[in-house]
């Protein structure tokens, strides 16, 4: 059995890892949750969710509620939305006192009437989510209803690689190559991307400055930094590090480089670990969140700069 989180988030509850398990690599992985209860100091992994389909995103609601969605089209929550109840086809069967689950099916994308591969989650509220997918498809649920609010083109390099907002009528999501996308509240519209590409540059993630702008980082034979808002982006710089993804820490901003990690100082980008590989980054409660790339295993890096070391690896 390989088993590798994916997704790590923090709760008020405490750190909820999203895993991925498959019996060898020809076998396709199914999902569950783990959570690491703040009040427990065993620090224990307790199982809280599993289920039958392939997890592939992972949020929580500022109310405390998880979502996660799958690669089959579904989307799965804790919030009180009265959806149906997880079925034989849909099985998502909660753990260790964990909150029950509903279930939705989103409409099939409108370009080839397939089920979307549901690949982001964010929202500002349970009746405010929307959902990114591979073809660069975005929906949204309005506590009503699911609707498709953008069609991409169907190919992976569309594919939504991040959405983050600042709130309902500012959302920004970006594709894996070349796409910059706002919400203003009512629809999303496709803002210009300055500059020119690194040879096969592909966008990694979104930041939220603490001025109500944005950084976007991304990868290629460079790394590139765009930085703006609404009304548009400019190229803030380019570096001979892979920005792979990107979060903030207070009024820092740091980076998963593949060969660890790295920070915005100024305007440029300095290398502080590098004795463990990353590749995605989360934001916590004052601290943050690497996952390592293939490398199977119940671990990930906590950088917790009020702790003692304030770097640690944490197996299970």
């Amino acid at each position: 059995m390989e088993e590798e989180v994916t997704h790590v988030i923090e709760t008020a509850q405490g750190i909820v890892l999203l895993t991925l398990q498959s019996e060898d690599e020809n076998d396709a992985p199914i999902g569950g949750l783990l959570l690491i209860d703040a009040n427990d100091e065993q620090e224990t992994a307790r199982e809280i969710l599993t289920t039958n389909e392939t997890l592939s995103a992972l949020w929580c609601s500022p109310a405390g509620h998880l979502w996660v969605g799958c690669a089959d089209g579904r989307v799965a929550t804790t919030a009180p939305v009265g959806w149906a109840a997880p079925s034989r086809q849909a099985d998502y069967r909660a753990h260790n006192g964990s909150r029950g689950w509903t279930v939705a099916t989103l409409p099939v994308d409108s370009l080839e009437g397939l089920p979307p591969n549901i690949l982001k989650i964010h929202g500002s509220g349970d009746d405010d989510v929307h959902v990114g997918t591979h073809g660069g498809h975005l929906y949204h649920w309005n506590g009503k209803a699911w609707r498709q609010t953008h069609q991409g083109d169907g190919t992976a390099y569309q594919s939504i690689v991040d959405i983050k907002g600042h709130g309902r009528d500012s959302v920004f999501a970006i594709g894996t190559r070349d796409m910059i996308l706002h919400f203003d509240g009512a629809q999303w519209r496709k803002l210009p991307t300055p500059g020119s590409p690194n040879e096969g540059e592909s966008f990694g993630g979104i930041a939220l400055l603490t001025d109500g702008s944005v950084l976007i980082c991304s990868a290629g034979d460079e790394g590139r930094l765009l930085h703006g808002g609404a009304s548009g982006f400019i190229e803030f710089g380019r570096y001979p590090l892979q920005l792979n993804d990107v979060v903030t820490l207070g009024d820092r901003v740091l980076f998963a480089i593949w060969d660890g990690v790295a920070e915005l100082v100024g305007r440029d980008v300095q290398v502080i670990k590098s004795n463990f590989l990353t590749a995605h980054a989360f934001e916590g409660r004052g601290r943050v969140f690497f996952t390592e790339p293939a490398n199977p295993g119940i671990h990930f890096i906590v950088h917790d700069p009020a702790a003692s070391p304030p770097w640690k690896r944490r197996n299970y």
